[in-house]
């Protein structure tokens, strides 16, 4: 592992790891009919340097691999509805 890749902790890191998976697993029902879980999304907002990229990372690096996905895709001011619809795309297997 590269060393500029590593991701340590901190107290306000995990803090946000903790709120994001109390909101992420908050009883939700996604079908009504067929009674199945759902997961509310959760959006982290803030200044830039305040670790929001890397709590997610550190977040979704604890998914189990066979069960959850994860996609990470960047967003600026050039990004269009077509390009993040491309990048989504890019990931699907049609049948």
């Amino acid at each position: 592992m590269a060393f500029s890749q590593l991701l340590i902790p901190t107290i306000d890191s995990t803090r946000a790891e903790f709120i994001i998976d109390k909101i992420a697993h908050l009883p939700h029902p996604r079908s009504e009919k067929r009674k199945e879980p759902g997961h509310l999304s959760t959006l982290l907002v803030g200044a830039a340097g305040t670790a929001k990229t890397s709590v997610i990372l550190m977040y979704t690096s604890k998914f189990d691999k066979d069960q959850m996905l994860f996609k990470r895709i960047n967003f600026s001011s050039a990004t269009t509805p077509f390009n993040f619809q491309e990048s989504i795309e890019a990931e699907l297997e049609r049948k």
